[in-house]
C-alpha cells in the first residue's frame, strides 16, 4: 500500500512538472520592448537595467521563414551616448553608436521586423513589431507601443525589477 502511495505520488509530480515546462515554454514571460514612429524614423526603447550594457543591436526581417537565421536588414554596435546606453535606438540612423550598417532602402524594409539587442555575453532581449501598427498607434508623447499596449521608458525599464545595488 505505501510503495503504491509513493509511486502514485511520484507520477503525479513528474506529470505535474511536465505540465509546467510546457506551459512556461508556450507562453515565455519576459519583459517587452517598445517602439514608436517620429516622423521617417522608428524609435525602439529596449528595458534596461543601470547596469546592463548593449553591444549591438540588430534588425531582422520577421517574416523571413527561408532561412535558419533571418538576413540582418540593419545593425548598429558600440552605444556611445547616455540614450543609446539606456536602450533607445534609433533605427536605420545609427546616432548614438560608433559603428553601424547603413540604412536599407525604404523599399527592402519588410512589414514585421525583428529588433534585439545583445550584451557582451551574447544574451539580450527582442521584440517583434508589425509597422502598420506602430504608424497607427496612438501614443502619448514619451510612450512607446508595446505587446501589453503604450508605456512610458520609465514603465518599460521598470518591468525589470532592477535592484539599487545595480543601480
Amino acid at each position: 500500500m505505501v510503495i503504491g502511495s509513493v509511486l502514485g505520488l511520484a507520477a503525479l509530480a513528474v506529470v505535474g512538472l511536465g505540465v509546467a515546462v510546457i506551459y512556461f515554454m508556450s507562453d515565455p514571460v519576459g519583459p517587452v520592448v517598445g517602439a514608436r514612429v517620429e516622423g521617417d524614423a522608428i524609435v525602439v526603447k529596449f528595458p534596461v537595467c543601470p547596469t546592463h550594457v548593449i553591444r549591438r543591436v540588430e534588425v531582422t526581417d520577421f517574416d523571413d521563414d527561408t532561412t535558419q537565421n533571418p538576413r540582418i536588414l540593419w545593425w548598429a554596435a558600440d552605444p556611445t551616448t547616455p540614450s543609446a546606453k539606456n536602450g533607445v535606438v534609433r533605427l536605420w540612423s545609427g546616432e548614438g553608436f560608433e559603428h553601424h550598417a547603413t540604412p536599407p532602402a525604404r523599399s527592402a524594409i519588410p512589414r514585421t521586423l525583428d529588433v534585439g539587442y545583445l550584451d557582451p555575453s551574447g544574451d539580450g532581449r527582442d521584440g517583434v513589431f508589425d509597422l502598420h501598427t506602430l504608424s497607427s498607434a496612438r501614443l502619448k508623447p514619451g510612450q512607446y507601443w508595446t505587446d501589453d499596449g503604450p508605456k512610458t521608458a520609465a514603465q518599460i525599464d521598470a518591468q525589470l525589477g532592477c535592484h539599487d545595488s545595480e543601480q
